[in-house]
């Protein structure tokens, strides 16, 4: 190939990758700094949280307390349902989970936050698996009260889905 011939061959090569990267969907930006980002920082305690199944009416009150810190990390403590309660979700015996560990981002053209948590869970002190839960958060304009949706998977220690729910929640600021 002479040197005329690889110039256009590069060239076609790199208008094809620069076409093919501006057809790639928008990326929402996510971030975790800055005075916006940081309105979340600090502690939240969810009173008004309802969960069910996904695709029907949420009934199953959730309550709990989440640490939203500087830099993005979270962490939750759970409060309802309480330590030991008895089928939980419709898994038979007592449930118990350890604390939620996850991260929140903020995304400054919609103006809300997104935080995933993961816990363990056990069923009669035992371990029984693992679960997600995710939440779009709308923090209020005085930054008291962070509300929206709330979906949780609840996997079995071989990674299959016991159970998704969904429903809304709403955290007031300590």
């Amino acid at each position: 190939m002479n040197a005329k011939t690889a110039r256009i061959v590069a060239m076609l090569a790199l208008s094809t990758a620069a076409g093919a990267a501006a057809a790639l969907p928008a990326v929402e930006p996510q971030t975790t700094s800055g005075w916006f980002a940081n309105r979340i920082v600090g502690t939240f305690q969810t009173t008004a949280g309802k969960v069910g199944p996904c695709g029907t009416t949420p009934t199953q009150p959730v309550g709990n307390t989440i640490s939203f810190n500087a830099g993005g990390t979270a962490t939750e403590s759970p409060r309802f349902p309480p330590v030991g309660a008895p089928n939980v979700f419709g898994i038979p015996g007592l449930f118990t989970r350890s604390i939620g560990m996850g991260n929140w981002s903020y995304n400054p053209h919609t103006n809300h936050y997104s935080l995933h948590l993961q816990y363990d869970f056990f069923e009669d002190g035992e371990f029984y698996g693992t679960g997600t839960v995710d939440r779009d958060l709308k923090l209020s304009a005085d930054e008291q009260t962070a509300s929206g949706s709330v979906r949780s998977t609840i996997y079995a220690a071989d990674g299959s889905v016991i159970v998704d729910l969904c429903g809304t929640a709403t955290s007031t600021r300590l």
